[in-house]
């Protein structure tokens, strides 16, 4: 082989590695290697916790809505056992009355009954319930047959007597 024919190989197998591997090799095998700054590492480390708080608060967020919605949910499950009883009575049923399981019930509660309190007027006319969430900030929620809705804030109208939050020690005006 002539010299022209070996520094043409020589060239060949010194290109391949220059374009890809060498800047890794060098920044590998160099004194200065692979370096970062204080403020780069710091930055980055700043930048994950603000993305880990930021999913962390999401799914907080997350988490209460759907308690908050669960406790409305059980009170629209009250009204719809309240309905289904009072077609069949002529008076709205107090939880025992809604909690009981028979055949001949239809309307029983479909939500957990430790989690609702209900107060029924002595002629069976009116009805007031309860349901306190189980979030961070456990809001109550109350329902009425005046209005059928469910609110945040304990109904005051004559002739409704509404319980307490349920877990609360408080007692009933």
């Amino acid at each position: 082989m002539t010299e022209a024919s070996t520094a043409r190989k020589s060239e060949k197998t010194t290109d391949a590695p220059k374009g890809v591997l060498l800047p890794i090799r060098e920044a590998l095998t160099s004194k200065r290697g692979i370096s970062f700054s204080l403020t780069e590492s710091l930055g980055s480390v700043g930048l994950w916790l603000l993305g880990a708080a930021v999913v962390g608060v999401g799914v907080g967020a997350a988490i209460t809505f759907g308690q908050d919605s669960g406790a409305k949910g059980a009170l629209d499950s009250v009204k719809s056992a309240q309905i289904l009883q009072q077609s069949k009575t002529g008076k709205f049923g107090s939880k025992t009355d809604l909690t009981k399981s028979d055949a001949t019930n239809k309307a029983a509660l479909t939500s957990d009954p430790s989690k609702i309190d209900i107060w029924v007027s002595a002629d069976g006319q009116n009805y007031c319930a309860v349901s306190t969430s189980a979030s961070v900030f456990a809001p109550s929620y109350w329902l009425t047959a005046k209005d059928g809705k469910v609110s945040e804030t304990k109904p005051t109208e004559a002739g409704t007597t509404c319980p307490a939050p349920v877990g609360s020690t408080a007692t009933a005006p």
